[in-house]
Formats: C-alpha cells, sequence, structure tokens
C-alpha cells in the first residue's frame, strides 16, 4: 500500500508540472501588447476580475408580446440614464406604457432599486390620454399629480426624461404636455411646458462662457452608482474650434467626465486622437498607441463601448473601425483590430 501511495503522489506532482508549464493565452497576448506598447510595464498585467454587473450587456431574450423601449430613469447624482426595458404591447399602447413605467411607485421604485436609479415622474401620475399626429407631434394629458416635483431639478429632470422617452419612438418628433386638457406656460418650479418640446441638451455640461460658434456634442461615460450595476450615462458637451463633428465627439470624450460625478474615463492616460474620417457609414478612427496601455479585457470594453456609442450620435455611422497610429494591430478584436465594429442599439439594458 505504501508503494501504491508513493506511486500515486509521484503522478499528481507530475501533473501539476505539466500544467503550471503550460502557457496562459491572455499572457501571451498581453506580451504581444508590451512589445508594441513602450508604456507598458515589464511584467503582465493581471486580468482584473470585475464583482459589479453591467447594464450595457443584455443577459434576456425577448419576452413574448413586449417591445423594447429605451426608458429615463434618474441616478443619486440627478443624471438621467437611457435603460432599454421590455414594455407589454397590452391594450395601453407602447408609448403610454413606457411612460407609466417611469411613474414612481413602490412596486416600479423595489424593481429598479438594484440598478441605484430611481423613476423620474411624480407618484400619482394619470394618464388621461395621449394623440400622436402625423407631423410627429405627441400631446400628452396628465391629472395634476404630474406637478407634484419636490424640487425644481426634479421638475426639468422630469420633464426631460418624458421628452426622450417619447422621441425614441421613430413616429414622435416633439411633445406637448397638457394638465386635465389644458395648457400652461410653466409648471409650478418654473419649467416652461407651454409650447412642443425637443429631445435636446441631456445631462448638459454647462460652459463659463457660450458664443455662437460653440457646438454642442454628445459623449457617454461609464459610471458604477449605488446599485449593484455599472451603466453608461450621455453627456452634452460643449465644443469649439472643430471642422469635423465628429474629431469634436471624441476629442470632447477624450477630455473626460466634469468631476464629482462619479463618471468614469476609459481611456489610459495620455490616450490622443490622430485622426477620424467617415466614408460610406463606416468611421474611421486612429488612436496613438496609448490606448493599449489597458489592465483588463474589462476595461477595453468600457472603452469600445465608450466610443462607439458617441459615435453613434451621428446618423452617417452606423460602424467604426479603431486603428493604432495608422495601423492594424494583430491577433486584436476590436482596438486595432481589422473587423468593423456596430453601434450598439441600445445603451444600457435592464430586466
Amino acid at each position: 500500500m505504501k508503494g501504491k501511495s508513493k506511486v500515486l503522489l509521484f503522478l499528481m506532482l507530475c501533473i501539476v508540472i505539466l500544467f503550471t508549464a503550460c502557457s496562459n493565452p491572455l499572457a501571451s497576448l498581453r506580451e504581444f501588447f508590451n512589445k508594441k506598447t513602450a508604456a507598458i510595464d515589464d511584467e503582465p498585467a493581471v486580468e482584473e476580475v470585475s464583482t459589479e454587473e453591467d447594464l450595457s450587456e443584455v443577459s434576456l431574450e425577448q419576452p413574448n408580446d413586449t417591445r423594447a423601449t429605451v426608458l429615463y430613469y434618474k441616478d443619486e447624482d440627478n443624471l438621467l440614464v437611457p435603460v432599454m426595458r421590455y414594455i407589454p404591447k397590452g391594450d395601453m399602447g407602447i408609448a403610454k406604457a413606457a411612460i407609466k413605467g417611469m411613474i414612481y411607485s413602490q412596486e416600479l421604485l423595489e424593481d429598479i432599486k438594484p440598478t441605484g436609479l430611481q423613476p423620474t415622474l411624480p407618484v400619482g401620475t394619470v394618464i388621461n390620454g395621449a394623440v400622436i399626429r402625423e407631423d410627429g407631434l405627441a400631446i400628452i394629458d396628465f391629472n395634476e399629480n404630474f406637478l407634484n416635483f419636490n424640487t425644481a431639478e426634479g421638475e426639468a429632470l422630469g420633464v426631460k426624461a418624458l421628452v426622450y422617452t417619447l422621441a425614441g419612438f421613430p413616429n414622435i418628433k416633439t411633445v406637448q404636455i397638457k394638465i386635465e386638457g389644458e395648457s400652461i406656460d410653466e409648471m409650478p418650479f418654473g419649467t416652461t411646458i407651454g409650447s412642443p418640446l425637443k429631445a435636446t441638451e441631456i445631462n448638459l455640461v454647462k460652459p463659463e462662457k457660450m458664443d455662437d460658434k460653440m457646438s454642442k456634442v454628445m459623449v457617454y461615460y461609464q459610471k458604477k452608482g449605488s446599485g449593484n450595476y455599472s451603466y453608461f450615462v450621455p453627456l452634452t458637451k460643449v465644443v469649439s474650434g472643430f471642422t469635423n463633428s465628429g474629431e469634436a465627439a471624441i476629442s470632447a470624450l477624450l477630455e473626460g467626465p466634469v468631476p464629482g460625478l462619479g463618471l468614469r474615463n476609459s481611456f489610459p492616460e495620455g490616450t490622443k486622437l490622430l485622426g477620424l474620417e467617415v466614408n460610406n457609414g463606416i468611421a474611421f478612427v486612429n488612436f496613438s498607441d496609448d490606448i493599449l496601455n489597458i489592465s483588463s479585457l474589462t476595461e477595453e470594453r468600457a472603452m469600445v463601448k465608450a466610443i462607439t456609442l458617441t459615435l453613434g450620435e451621428f446618423e452617417s455611422v452606423s460602424k467604426v473601425r479603431i486603428f493604432v497610429n495608422g495601423q492594424t494591430i494583430e491577433n486584436t478584436e476590436n482596438i486595432g483590430g481589422k473587423d468593423y465594429i456596430d453601434i450598439p442599439v441600445f445603451v444600457n439594458f435592464y430586466e
């Protein structure tokens, strides 16, 4: 019996040595990046294990008799966050069902609590009627509870969330709000709703000074909120000095988010935009090789999603290809890869 035990122990040691001697494909890939980028440390970085869930990933198949619809909630910093949800088609109508999905109730609050997000419309809000005209004007009539916001900021966010949600439907261009069948010029905290409203300037970062030569671009940053999930947030930034709108947007993205909102800049320090052209619906983006100084696949995915979401705001862009110093990097999928990256259909998902 002792002889058999020794043989068994010897075989186990051989197996351990065999496995530890095998090369790790992830380490090999990082070793390749080390050769391409001098700024990366000599030792391969360890893949980061993320414990947070990501609202930008779809986890469930679409249930029957539902429609994928983008609703706008708010987070603890009063940023509006687009979230795709499966709305039952039913007899209520998709537009009405979408609005109902943002009205504060204990049931909805508990439903979205894991995300760290909150409903945007006041408790007790009732939709008295909704009409969508052929010219794209949606007329929504609420009861008086729609006016019961607690703060001026909450009031402005609620109206913007409503307009952005309805503007997500292809047949809606503008939104007219009525209260008990009547049009009113201002809400209690001063938000103007007397004329049709358009979806503009979500989460606007206001500059100190504004002039006619400045223009607005929308960029996306990732955020880990107060819940279990991370999610992407759109910011409207004001830029100047650009003739290429795509370059303006990516340059604004690289500048990073404003401090104090918990937003992440997914790009490695020193990353520069070297050029951007759009041809036949494809945006060709060229970055400095600093973009390769990433430590995990999670960081790479966040960076790629920020780029594609930002460029996806332009109707002329349907796909993206990313270059590094004007070159294609072998053995990569997205950063410097040969493949074209599709623009995401939705920003965040939650079911």
